[in-house]
């Protein structure tokens, strides 16, 4: 049943609630299309209005992307005046409604809003893209509820290409027949989606010039595979138009192919369809089809995640063992720390920051200020929420960029150069840092510790533990293959672990912490328990790209693991352990039976564990003699 009152308040909303102001306005008509094309790559914009004078906002035109992809050569004399386009002119009194037939009837992707036909005073602009987001943040409500109610399928034909024809047919396509662009497919027989082409990536690339204009002759235009947007998101028949509409608001994507079971296009899914889903509703004669529901496994009873003590944490082990008076391993602060770390400034991105451990293949980076002075630390764990909480998904066009300040540790833990390696550990466990600094007898810094070095500083140390010793009880330290990435975040948080086992009966890999800051998720700061899936780049060396072309699906404990089939049993030596995760650069090993069965996960956290329990152990003994000590004195 619709609600006819939200579908009455859509209507009555008024253009000029969505109108914004033009990212570029001209004022000549003599301009070529091709200056103005540069400065629309700069600054962007779907609706450029022109104005009658610098001194009269009257407007006497506009241009789109589509006029300013007309000039198929550097030599073209096509100026502005030649190419304006004069309708539609939306007025700021006309209701979403009227605007949206308008764009429709006119094939427009936008249009400028002035006060009046008679004063035609610019107001602003509005495109589809705004349109669709104001709905969406407004609170309302499709009128049709999956993709097989609106989506295109009339004609399509035309909206289908082979990735390895000339981009000329594409281009006729976008300017002659008013299409927002074409879904590039394998092969003219076999239509799986490889990537998409729009106007957008016209406006980008100079590979697509026709030379018809220059005087130097026809010159043979690229391929399509040359300019198309690769990794581009796909729907289902039955998945909700609600979700596909979130996507395509927030990544301003006009066009998204509709695939079968199969994986083949059946149809397409433009601006114009989602609007009209929120408008009108299913086009006729549509079937409605269930909406179809992808969630991951729900997590049972005995896997969900509870609140641990710190102190809990600190003491699990599957097998404790007896252990005399513990000493320390005379390894201090001074023995292990490192001079220098990669630094960034305050003022760069989250972005340059994830490029900066790519290329370095790091974990940690200092952030200086203006002056260099140190004014805080990002490490992978940092990163985890960045990316969960704002980050862009991984597309060529990145749309959110937020500094370091808003995601380092301000706060780094301070030792001396004389702190034992075992006091160090439990400085780290406790506050949950990943690097401490180090300074000397005056307060000056010293150096750096990272976990990794004390990892490698307790090798040694560790002969007479073996894996059993460390690893938590039961198989608290695996997850599912298809357990939510939400679920998977909580558990490492929640537990101190920086490692996960993948296993369903048979290891199918590890969700390691170093890893997961290159894949984008939803935080569990904002409740938000799922992210739907365009593209996941996997990190391995030599593997496939999984994921290019999925449905909008949760994201998954499979989407973000390591591939990693070799395990170790309980009696492995802890030093061989050590080893091993240094050589596979993972933050974790899986560990099994004999009989092959899931035991738990060691984890570099789990060393870190071991010498904080020994650090707390030499406290409470040095505690109990300086009591005793006491005692004789006052006796």
């Amino acid at each position: 049943m619709v609600c006819i009152r939200g579908l009455l308040g859509v209507l009555c909303m008024r253009i000029w609630e969505i109108a914004r102001k033009p990212r570029l306005v001209l004022y000549r008509r003599d301009l070529l299309l091709t200056s103005v094309r540069i400065d629309v790559r700069k600054c962007g914009g779907e609706v450029i209005p022109v104005l009658k004078s610098i001194y009269e906002d009257r407007v006497t035109g506009f241009l789109t992307p589509i006029e300013l992809i007309l000039p198929t050569s550097h030599y073209t004399s096509i100026r502005v005046g030649d190419a304006l386009r004069e309708y539609p002119i939306l007025v700021q009194d006309n209701d979403i409604g009227e605007a949206f037939y308008k764009l429709r009837m006119h094939r427009v992707v936008g249009a400028p809003v002035v006060d009046s036909l008679e004063n035609m005073k610019l107001i602003g602009v509005v495109t589809y893209n705004d349109i669709l987001n104001y709905l969406i943040k407004t609170g309302y409500k499709p009128l049709a509820e999956t993709v097989s109610e609106v989506m295109t399928v009339d004609g399509l034909e035309k909206y289908i290409i082979s990735w390895r024809d000339r981009v000329n047919k594409v281009w006729s396509r976008i300017v002659y027949h008013g299409l927002p662009g074409v879904v590039a497919v394998r092969s003219d027989s076999e239509w799986i989606p490889m990537g998409i082409v729009t106007y957008r990536e016209f406006l980008n690339s100079n590979r697509w010039f026709l030379h018809r204009e220059s005087e130097h002759g026809f010159a043979s235009p690229a391929k399509v595979q040359r300019i198309m947007l690769r990794g581009v998101m796909v729907a289902s028949y039955d998945m909700p138009i609600e979700a596909v509409a979130k996507v395509m608001a927030e990544q301003d994507i006009p066009l998204v192919p509709v695939i079968d079971k199969d994986g083949r296009v059946v149809g397409v899914v433009t601006y114009e369809d989602v609007v009209r889903a929120y408008l009108e509703g299913a086009k006729p004669g549509r079937v409605p089809v269930p909406v179809a529901k992808v969630l991951p496994v729900p997590v049972a009873r005995e896997e969900r995640v509870v609140f641990v003590s710190r102190e809990k944490v600190l003491s699990q082990v599957l097998v404790s063992r007896v252990v005399e008076k513990p000493f320390y391993t005379g390894v201090v602060a001074k023995d292990i720390l490192v001079k220098e770390l990669p630094a960034i400034t305050v003022n760069d991105t989250v972005e340059h920051a994830r490029k900066e451990m790519l290329r370095r293949r790091i974990d940690y980076l200092l952030v200086v200020d203006e002056k260099g002075e140190i004014v805080g630390l990002v490490s992978k764990w940092n990163m985890l929420h960045a990316i969960g909480i704002r980050g862009a998904l991984w597309r060529r066009r990145v749309k959110d960029r937020y500094f370091i300040d808003y995601i380092m540790t301000r706060n780094i833990p301070r030792v001396e150069v004389d702190t034992p390696l075992e006091d160090i550990a439990l400085v780290m466990a406790s506050s949950e840092a990943e690097v401490v600094v180090v300074v000397d007898e005056n307060g000056e810094l010293a150096g750096f510790i990272t976990k990794d070095e004390v990892v490698k500083a307790s090798r040694d140390f560790l002969k007479d533990l073996f894996v059993e010793n460390l690893i938590l009880p039961g198989r608290i330290a695996c997850v599912n293959p298809f357990h939510s990435l939400h679920h998977v975040v909580s558990k490492m948080k929640t537990l101190y672990l920086d490692a996960l086992t993948v296993y369903d009966g048979v290891v199918h890999g590890v969700v390691s912490a170093n890893k997961l800051p290159f894949i984008a998720f939803e935080d569990t700061k904002t409740g938000v328990r799922s992210r739907r899936l365009i593209w996941v780049r996997k990190l391995v060396k030599g593997a496939a790209r999984k994921g290019r072309y999925v449905k909008i699906t949760p994201l998954l404990a499979i989407d973000v693991m390591t591939p990693y089939k070799r395990y170790l049993e309980p009696a492995t030596p802890a030093s061989k352990a050590v080893d091993e995760m240094v050589k596979a650069r993972l933050n974790g090993l899986p560990v099994l039976s004999s009989e092959r069965d899931i035991v738990s996960t060691i984890t570099k956290n789990d060393i870190l564990r071991e010498l904080a329990r020994r650090a707390k152990k030499i406290a409470e003994i040095k505690l109990k003699t300086r009591k005793q000590i006491e005692t004789k004195r006052k006796q």
